[in-house]
């Protein structure tokens, strides 16, 4: 059947759909193409021109052709003139690729948003896309989303990826996040309509435990779910096609696909290969060992992009930590150090398509961060060279460059289930199963044939709604199934109207679930290992660090029915491996006064660490392993006040030397540790340690706190320091001498009449950073929401490091930019503030916001020069009237809070109104989502180098996107059909529209020539 026969047929089949008139016979589906130099294997097949081009760009790309990047290359420098960032000002060039943090910059907690309304940072940060463009630079957007669940930042390690799914409880506001990021998308276009490219890299890092989104927090299952979820709502229903996507998790996995390839969603939804890696040792003089493993690595990531015939970049890399680019800008190690990784990439990894590094954000002391050398730093002249080393690294009309748009590969058609997502718990008599088609066309499926069933001979008739989905119940009553812990595995088989039963999109595509909740850990019982049915499932728990995930797994028990087996490799003699358990919430360990465990050691007498992160300490035992016998280990907590016990504070917590493991910590346990470090010498560089039956023991009275306010009503405002009580500047510099810096201190007229303020003189003799603190003792905040004062700013351009410290010895930081003169009200939200996070000590809680339990005992205050201009010979702002206020309570005007939210609001239990935060997209009416077939052809997506924006959504399922897709506008969430929108518009107000669109028809069916003028230009939809 020729190419405008077809369009015609499928034209039709729209027009008809739209009368409720019966469809022409559906077109067969057609065997995928092979991909060649000539398509490209793109996740979505109507990805416009331009985004197809950049695709094969980057995909082609070969030694010489690499290109450097940088996270806020233009908007972030820690030079006073880089007004174009610090890389241009060293060499006048910009980098080939600009980040951003979508997440962030859309709600407004980094540049270039600002304030929280979500679409206006849209627009701002694409026009910012819109200038890098316009200088040459391919834009990349990562997202460090708060956790939705909960409202805190992404380190909040809350579990709730499952209820992001369709149905689930915060997908509501997930859709939110991803509206806004669509909006972007759609409104970054050039100056003549075309929309720019841009590399989307959404939950990255997947594989640390630091994110939401992360390891121990969201299963494997659960994680390649959801990313394919981001996908297909941005691309399907959003009907958003100039994104590419990037799946990066983070090093290292010693060139060993399985790990890397373990979280991977699938090539229908991912474009390019990405691996983040940052350098943190310090000890060498060069960075040759580093960089031999980020090369092992990236060869087996370019490996696996070229046989899936996709893009590797190193989408994250740098020196941090131990590593960092000093502040000074002196005494920096291996200055050559972009020059040696980017030719150790064109030789070892020639098709890397870029390397990108992370922003120059500047600040002061251990907050200190810079990615590249700056303007009269040691290492400029090096960077320099490297710059100028090859056209290819820096930005250019030739890097944007999209005007060679190969076709898009067509996908074959699959189905999978979404939710339950594999190893979830049902908990409810009735199972909601969502099921998505890809690759495939509405008018090819045979939607009777669509059915789940399951491995004790249930079978569950799924119906189709739009976007692609089906939807079935499980009446677990009907059905007989308990929900008593047993386990149930689902199949779905959708098949074409042609007989072929759709493949799943991965394995079998069987979906295992468990029915009851999840029995309630007994706080005893650390680890017994016996509630594991698999590896896997145990080492979802655990996450590894400098080792691999599969070197834990289970063994015959050694007292139990299973034991675990920690298989430790070494590389060198300062290696070391570990596995680390979080606890959110917190674990009280403190009603017991010991930790036992089951052992039997390999005699290999390298060092054991049984490690305990209590109260934001670091806790370290560590038991002897010289023997091979199995004993039992008691690691003693010593008594209430840690007195007598086996646990110290970790030798690299400097600033917790001396701690004791008291039962006030034990009562806020974070984290549970097991490593072995390498002794060195001639012991053994591999081995294995069998563990069992780690309780604790020894029952004593647990810690009971001091009594707090239960709720923000039972607190009230508190005042810090009005400063009113201070007769002169000796008083003052008595009650702010913490830190012995008062000589910069000295009192001054605050903002009202007769009021009083603290005044702050500094000339940076000393350095940046300058510091000075008021006691508090442990000052209990409990219920308290935001920390008011007044501040009186110079307009120097540096800040305010304000700091709050807590008795566990955390410290939270904020900076308070001096960018204006005069008084000015500052008001700092505590809890989950995403500015306000921990920046001491530096441990897994690193860059964690404030929670409730940090603001119970409040240790002291500070304030500091932070020098963030490096033209300013001088500091001198003053403070007033700082206040510690409570949490805002409801509204009081109820009714008006319902008509605000018009149908947003549901009652929970106690019949008070809260916010609906959940979506199904999955079960629309599809009366607001009709099924119309695409009116293009299939097997020619891109031929025409058009823009691909044909009115389709990119489904391949037949659910046409509104043409407004067109234009950059965002599509409706139902999704609207293109023919029923073109055809609405087009109906007269006399009656006559059906005629009109009869009429229509007849032409479409009779004027071939007619049809093929209007339907030219048309990008056509490639199969799915």
């Amino acid at each position: 059947m020729g190419t405008v026969t077809k369009r015609l047929l499928a034209t039709v089949v729209a027009a008809s759909t739209i009368l409720g008139m019966s469809s022409l016979p559906a077109l067969a589906a057609e065997d995928n193409p092979t991909s060649s130099s000539d398509t490209v294997n793109i996740s979505d097949v109507n990805a416009t021109a331009e985004t197809r081009a950049l695709f094969a760009k980057l995909r082609d790309s070969k030694a010489g052709d690499l290109r450097f990047g940088q996270q806020h290359a233009t908007d972030e420098h820690i030079s006073s003139t880089a007004s174009e960032g610090d890389v241009y000002e060293m060499t006048g060039k910009y980098p080939a690729v600009f980040g951003w943090d979508a997440g962030l910059a859309l709600r407004g907690a980094e540049k270039p948003g600002s304030g929280s309304d979500k679409q206006a940072n849209a627009e701002v940060l694409a026009q910012n896309i819109v200038d890098a463009d316009a200088k040459g630079a391919i834009v990349t957007l990562s997202a460090h989303w708060y956790n939705p669940g909960t409202g805190g930042d992404f380190n909040d390690t809350t579990a709730v990826a499952s209820e992001l799914l369709p149905g689930g409880k915060y997908s509501g506001t997930f859709n939110e996040e991803l509206d806004a990021i669509a909006a972007t998308a759609q409104q970054a276009k050039r100056s003549d309509g075309t929309l720019i490219p841009i590399i989307f890299r959404p939950l990255h890092e997947n594989n640390g435990s630091w994110f939401w989104w992360g390891a121990t927090h969201a299963s494997a299952s659960e994680y390649k779910e959801l990313y394919r979820y981001i996908v297909d709502y941005l691309r399907d229903v959003k009907g958003v096609h100039n994104l590419l996507y990037a799946y990066s998790p983070g090093g290292t996995f010693n060139g060993k696909a399985d790990g890397y390839l373990e979280t991977y969603p699938g090539d229908q939804w991912v474009d390019v290969l990405g691996y983040d890696e940052y350098d943190t040792d310090n000890s060498a003089d060069d960075s040759n060992a580093w960089i031999n493993t980020v090369v092992k690595d990236l060869k087996m990531i370019g490996n696996e992009a070229t046989n899936r015939g996709k893009i590797v970049a190193f989408t994250e890399f740098g020196r941090s930590g131990d590593r960092k680019f000093t502040e000074s800008g002196t005494d920096n190690k291996d200055t050559k150090f972009f020059a040696e990784l980017a030719d150790a990439l064109a030789k070892e990894v020639p098709n890397t398509a870029y390397m990108m590094t992370w922003a120059n954000f500047g600040g002061s002391g251990s907050g200190f961060q810079s990615y590249t050398p700056w303007k009269g730093t040691d290492g400029e002249k090096d960077f320099q060279d490297f710059a100028n080393s090859n056209a290819n690294l820096m930005a250019s009309a030739d890097n944007v460059d999209y005007s060679n748009a190969p076709t898009a590969a067509a996908q074959t058609g699959s189905a999978r289930i979404v939710t339950p997502v594999n190893g979830n718990r049902v908990t409810d008599t009735k199972l909601t199963i969502r099921v998505k088609t890809e690759g495939v066309r509405y008018s090819q499926l045979d939607t009777a044939s669509a059915v789940v069933t399951t491995d004790r001979g249930q079978s569950v008739k799924l119906t189709y709604s739009c976007n692609g989905y089906f939807t079935g119940t499980l009446d677990l009553d009907e059905a007989g199934i308990k929900l008593d812990q047993s386990k149930l595995t689902l199949t779905a088989q959708v098949k074409t109207k042609d007989g072929k039963t759709l493949a799943a999109a991965e394995d079998d595509g069987s979906v295992t679930v468990r029915f009851g909740a999840k029995p309630e850990a007994v706080v005893g019982d650390v680890e017994t290992f016996d509630t594991y049915d698999s590896d896997a499932e145990l080492q979802s728990v655990y996450s590894p660090n400098h080792t691999e995930k599969s070197n834990l797994t289970l063994t015959d028990g050694l007292e139990g029915s299973k034991a675990g087996n920690f298989h430790y490799v070494f590389a060198n003699d300062s290696d070391y491996n570990g596995f680390q358990r979080s606890y959110t919430p917190k674990q009280d360990w403190s009603g017991f006064s010991k930790l036992t465990m089951k052992l039997k050691a390999d005699g290999s007498d390298h060092k054991f660490v049984v490690q305990i992160n209590a109260g934001g300490v670091t806790f370290e035992a560590y038991p002897k392993i010289d023997t091979t016998d199995t004993h039992e280990v008691t690691l003693n907590f010593g008594d209430a006040d840690g007195n007598g016990g086996d646990f110290a504070p970790a030798s690299w917590d400097t600033s917790h030397a001396g701690t004791k493991l008291s039962q006030e910590l034990l009562s806020k346990v974070g984290s549970f540790a097991l490593y072995i470090n390498s002794n060195g010498g001639d012991r053994p560089t591999r081995g294995d340690l069998v563990i069992d039956s780690i309780r604790l023991d020894g029952e004593r009275d647990a810690y009971a706190p001091q009594e707090t306010p239960s709720t923000p009503s039972d607190a009230e405002l508190q005042s810090i320091d009005d400063f009113s009580g201070y007769a002169d500047d000796q008083e003052l510099r008595s009650a702010w001498g913490n830190r012995n810096h008062t000589e910069v201190l000295s009192l001054t007229d605050g903002p009202t009449d007769g009021s009083k303020a603290l005044r702050f003189t500094y000339d940076f003799a000393n350095g940046g950073w300058y510091d000075v603190a008021q006691y508090l003792g442990g000052k209990n905040w409990s219920g308290e929401g935001t920390l008011k004062l007044q501040v009186r700013g110079d307009g120097s351009n540096n800040a305010i490091g304000l700091q709050i410290g807590t008795m566990e010895g955390k410290y939270f930081h904020y900076d308070i930019k001096l960018d204006f003169e005069g008084w000015k009200q500052i008001e700092i939200p505590l809890v989950g503030n995403g500015s306000l996070t921990q920046t001491w000590p530096d441990d897994a809680d690193k860059g964690n916001s404030m929670t409730d339990d940090d603001l119970t005992s409040i240790k002291e205050l500070v304030f500091a020069s932070n020098k963030w201009n490096d033209e300013s010979t001088g500091i001198d702002f003053a403070i007033a009237d700082i206040q510690v206020v409570p949490s805002d309570g409801p509204s009081t005007d109820t009714e008006a809070t319902k008509d605000a939210t018009d149908g947003d609001m549901k009652q929970d239990e106690a019949g008070d109104d809260v916010k609906d935060t959940s979506a199904d997209i999955a079960n629309q009416d599809p009366s607001t989502c009709p099924i119309a077939d695409d009116p293009s052809d299939t097997a020619d997506t891109g031929n025409d180098g058009n823009d691909g924006n044909d009115g389709n959504d990119g489904s391949g399922n037949g659910t046409s996107a509104d043409p407004s897709a067109q234009s950059g506008k965002k599509t409706s969430d139902a999704a609207k059909s293109a023919a029923k929108k073109t055809a609405s518009e087009n109906l007269s107000s006399t009656g006559s529209g059906i005629v009109y669109v009869v009429a229509a028809m007849a032409v479409l069916l009779l004027g071939g020539c007619t049809a093929f003028i209007v339907l030219k230009r048309k990008g056509e939809a490639g199969q799915r």
